[in-house]
């Protein structure tokens, strides 16, 4: 071996160059044994194989599953109960259901909406989607569509097709009806669109990068495997044109649309890259694009080139909320590459360093305090913000910084984790990130009086889950299920899946796993579950009898804070700032906690108002006004001598009020779980791909059951995984 391979690297070099000598020495080395972390793709592909669904291994899937985290749960519940109980609420359209298999291949001339059809499908999606991404200038949109470029360009004629697609599923038109198949509305537009092919041979425009957002978007829920495809293509044709790159000069229309598209890309490639497991198509440190200028469309242009892109000082710009996003985002970027890498990348970063991950833990969580520090004024969380725009905003940008905590934390949970153990609180930042987003979620719902919001739906899944392993610890801790609140958070976020799933494929699958999980723990499911045809195809209105109307109490309910029965109003957007008459809901929640330190010290179980029964459990607020950063305890619990100061040690609350012996110590904290709890945690999967957020196990089965004929046999097969949990 030459010397120069076993040459100790000199102390005086700085860390950028130690780093890079590893990774090069590392290439002219044996390599050693592949580490259990990165083997753990092979075992999802056995899973698959004894599914009798071969096809599906043909496509890499990453290192681990969700279906890992649900086996866990499994086995924490058999433990428990001591019998098996099936998987029997799941809706099998939801899980088989292909819509594009029923694809008919157009030929001739692209066929429009009728003229006021077109104008209303164009209300709602800068209504619904630009108000989140972007992407389009609506003033040169509609003048282009004014002039018919999109009849004779392919390329623009395919991205109004796009922004029809979309737009359909927020519309209740009776013209856009799919042979009475929710599931299908705005296909008629997608099955024209021409090969995506055919663009790789044209030199790109900002049109082909639009094209190619406005694609993945309308196949997130239902191919998530085709859109982590078209957005690689589309980022290839950004980088081919230079879009990743620093411009100069003065802004124009064009430029600050090549920017936006580009940059909605990666955002997308950072979420769908994560379904896979694999690597993002850009890294953080690849990119020096500047970020968007905060100026609304309708100051873009003006005859004076001096006052062209000038925002009003006293008007808040829309697209602040994506630049905020954005830089949330990249420490996101940074996260997965630190956390969830390969193990040889993991040596690398552990040279002389033995704390590395905890060290690179507290400087995102410190990235992450100084990104919410900086997040405008309008665009903080207030659940009765005046202006509808600000309010989705928000919802989104919280529902997502909560969803970042519980990634960069959940490979931390528990001290009883494959690697060394740590002293990071990571099982409480996780669980109370998920109430909390389930909180935001919920708070939306009401407000929205059901109109759904899709992209949140990954981050309350995610919450859903991890609450229902709260539940479930707690259960093994003695704290009875119907006695827990995150029972009730998980309602939440059941009833957000279920104002989705009508007309986004994936939600309703989501939903049928929370209440799988929850009918497996025999926990109390709300009372107004009903049959699952009686289902609305119009998203602006209830998809269920009752569903969207809050619940009213029992006569003999104590009087506690709970959520007003009407006026709720319907957002529209029609004028994105304008005030309207909001009725107060904020007394329905306490504040929500942001600061790590915040999540991390609060408790991570909570009890429920006491003395309820069963029936009255799933209905009573868990929230109430409590001081900044405390736990969300029951409206109308009495707190013992000592204040809000006492409520990190509930041993004297549940002794009085509950009637539960506890042992003098045995406060509900990481400290107080029992090993089976802290097992289960240590068997859930912490590597890169759908560990980080099972939402996306789930696209991957519906991906995979837009690849077979028959799914049936998925819940008996996740039946026989768990009895060979026992073996």
């Amino acid at each position: 071996m030459h010397t120069s391979d076993v040459t100790p690297i000199s102390g005086s070099v700085g860390p950028g160059v130690i780093l890079a000598a590893l990774n090069l020495r590392s290439m002219n080395t044996l390599a050693p044994a592949p580490h259990g972390d990165d083997l753990e793709h092979l075992g999802l592909t056995r899973d698959f194989d004894a599914m009798s669904v071969r096809q599906f291994s043909n496509g890499f899937q990453g290192k681990s599953s969700g279906a890992m985290l649900v086996k866990a749960a499994i086995k924490l519940r058999e433990g428990y109960e001591g019998k098996d109980m099936p998987w029997s609420s799941r809706r099998m359209h939801n899980w088989t259901y292909n819509p594009a298999k029923h694809q008919v291949l157009h030929v001739g001339p692209f066929l429009f909406p009728d003229p006021d059809l077109l104008s209303a499908l164009i209300d709602l999606y800068f209504a619904h989607k630009n108000l989140y991404f972007p992407i389009l200038h609506r003033p040169t949109f509609e003048r282009s569509i004014a002039d018919g470029l999109h009849t004779h360009d392919i390329i623009f004629g395919s991205v109004v097709l796009l922004v029809c697609a979309i737009a359909s599923r927020y519309s209740d038109d009776v013209r856009l009806q799919q042979e009475n198949e929710p599931l299908r509305r705005g296909w008629q537009f997608f099955d024209q669109l021409p090969p995506h092919s055919n663009h790789i041979f044209q030199t790109p425009t900002v049109y082909h990068l639009q094209y190619y957002c406005l694609a993945a978007w309308f196949l997130e829920f239902s191919s998530p495997s085709a859109c982590w495809a078209l957005i690689g293509i589309g980022l290839r044709l950004a980088q081919d044109v230079g879009a990743h790159r620093q411009r100069e000069g003065q802004p124009t229309v064009e430029s600050e649309l090549w920017k936006r598209a580009f940059w909605a890309l990666v955002s997308f490639d950072r979420q769908i890259s994560m379904t896979h497991g694999r690597t993002c198509t850009s890294q953080y440190e690849d990119i020096d694009a500047d970020l968007l200028i905060e100026c609304d469309d309708e100051f873009w242009e003006n005859e004076d080139p001096a006052r062209a892109f000038v925002q009003p000082a006293d008007k808040p710009s829309l697209s602040s909320f994506f630049n905020c996003y954005l830089r949330l985002n990249n420490i996101f970027a940074v996260g997965l590459k630190m956390l969830y890498s390969l193990n040889k990348t993991k040596r690398l970063l552990s040279y002389r360093d033995q704390a590395w991950e905890e060290h690179i833990v507290a400087e995102l969580d410190s990235a992450l305090n100084g990104w919410i520090d900086r997040i405008p004024p309008h665009l903080r969380w207030d659940p009765n913000r005046p202006e509808d725009a600000f309010f989705d905003q928000s919802v989104f940008l919280y529902c997502s910084y909560y969803q970042v905590q519980m990634t960069i934390h959940r490979p931390f949970i528990p001290m009883m984790r494959n690697a060394v153990p740590t002293s990071l609180p990571s099982l409480g930042i996780c669980t109370n990130a998920a109430r909390s987003c389930s909180q935001v979620a919920e708070t939306s719902r009401l407000r929205r009086k059901g109109v759904p919001v899709p992209e949140i739906l990954s981050s309350v899944f995610a919450s859903g889950v991890i609450l229902l392993l709260n539940v479930w610890s707690g259960k093994r801790t003695g704290l009875p299920p119907h006695m827990n609140s995150a029972i009730t958070e998980v309602h939440k976020c059941m009833a957000t899946m279920r104002v989705c799933e009508t007309l986004w494929q994936s939600a309703g699958v989501c939903y049928d796993i929370l209440h799988e999980l929850a009918t497996i723990g025999q926990l109390p499911l709300p009372k107004d579950v009903t049959p699952p045809d009686s289902v609305s195809s119009n998203p602006g209105k209830r998809t269920r009898e009752n569903d969207d109307e809050v619940q009213v109490p029992p006569a003999s309910a104590p009087a506690v804070s709970y959520p007003p029965t009407g006026n709720i109003y319907h957002p529209t957007h029609s004028d994105s700032t304008s005030a309207v008459n909001t009725p107060p809901i904020a007394h329905q929640f306490g504040p929500l906690p942001t600061y790590t330190t915040d999540l991390g010290k609060m408790p991570v179980f909570h009890q429920s108002t006491p003395r309820l029964s069963e029936s009255m459990s799933s209905w009573y607020p868990t929230q109430s006004a409590t001081p900044f950063g405390r736990p969300d305890f029951a409206t109308g619990v009495q707190l013992p001598n000592g204040g809000a100061d006492n409520v990190f040690n509930m041993d004297h609350l549940f002794a009085s009020d509950v009637g539960i012996a506890w042992e003098s110590n045995h406060a509900f904290t990481l400290d107080g779980m029992s090993s089976d709890v802290q097992a289960m945690w240590a068997n859930a999967p912490t590597n890169f791909q759908y560990a980080v957020h099972p939402f996306y196990f789930i696209l991957g089965i519906i991906d995979l059951a837009n690849r077979v004929d028959d799914w049936g046999v998925y819940f008996s097969v996740m039946s026989e995984l768990s009895q060979g949990l026992q073996l």
